[in-house]
């Protein structure tokens, strides 16, 4: 299946049927940039074969950020360069192996056939803030958005004001802070700024209007302003992890049965960053680093 967002758009959507993930293709004058792709050989296949049918050639992959459901495609056109921002060199470093080790199990659960052991990709060309790229006779826009992780990065449209979302403003999960909730209020603040009426998440269904686009970044933002709050009061009365667990437990979010656990993770993460001390058993989402 794919989308094509909104009419006439140069960006094509290719829904996953895993974890309503969203891989997107941008084509103009023959040339093709790649977001994500994946997850299944399949899926990766019939990206392949919209950009043969447009005539066009993939000239750059884009990686939003080095999570393992994020980093299946490049194997698939070598020879084409990757494209990441800067931290992702720390991150491979770091997290490199066990990201494979990821990949390798889900294949398994999954019932991939593979020839040969997957290996991390490696980024050819990496920005800091900012990266333009230009495709044909338009320009979209690599913009550093850091707080799910801290090299994930969006990609912006300006002449068609959408933005790729990556793993933010979904309609099915709410902001997973697996890197620093600060960041991810800051992130989300710059970006409402820009003008959008376009909106892909990498998980779950675009948002496609202004409307809908502006009730997104609202409730991730209230969600995350109340967080904050939350757990800096139960800072400053002395309680440990659990009772500030049990003190977010009451918050509103949307989709509560699919996002209990991120949520207590959310709150074990924020607990940590904003001063608390890490205690055994609420570890947030660093036990799954």
């Amino acid at each position: 299946m794919t989308e094509l967002l909104p009419p006439l758009s140069s960006l094509t959507l290719f829904p996953s049927r895993s974890m309503s993930y969203n891989a997107g293709v941008f084509i103009r004058d023959r040339q093709a940039v790649l977001v994500d792709p994946g997850l299944f050989p399949d899926e990766v296949d019939r990206i392949r074969a919209h950009i043969y049918a447009q005539a066009a050639a993939p000239t750059r992959i884009v990686l939003t950020h080095s999570h393992w459901d994020h980093v299946l495609g490049p194997e698939y056109f070598p020879g084409v360069p990757v494209v990441q921002q800067q931290e992702s060199v720390a991150v491979l470093a770091e997290f490199g192996i066990h990201i494979e080790h990821q990949v390798t199990e889900w294949e398994r659960q999954s019932r991939v056939p593979r020839d040969m052991p997957f290996l991390m990709p490696q980024p050819d060309e990496t920005f800091t803030d900012r990266l333009k790229i230009a495709l044909g006779d338009k320009t979209i826009e690599l913009l550093h958005a850091p707080g799910h992780a801290p090299e994930q990065l969006v990609v912006y449209d300006r002449a068609e004001a959408t933005l790729w979302a990556a793993d933010m403003l979904s309609d099915i999960e709410i902001p997973f802070v697996m890197h620093s909730l600060r960041a991810y209020r800051q992130t989300l603040e710059r970006l409402a700024q820009l003008d959008v009426s376009v909106l892909v998440p990498g998980h779950g269904r675009p948002a496609a209007s202004c409307a809908d686009v502006r009730a997104r970044f609202d409730a991730d933002r209230a969600y995350l302003a109340e967080l904050q709050h939350r757990v800096e009061a139960a800072l400053a009365a002395g309680q440990g992890a659990a009772e500030t667990v049990a003190a977010c437990a009451g918050m509103n979010y949307s989709n509560r049965d699919q996002n209990e656990g991120p949520h207590r993770l959310n709150v074990e993460t924020a607990f940590i960053e904003l001063g608390g001390t890490a205690e055994p058993g609420h570890a947030g989402w660093n036990r799954f680093q």
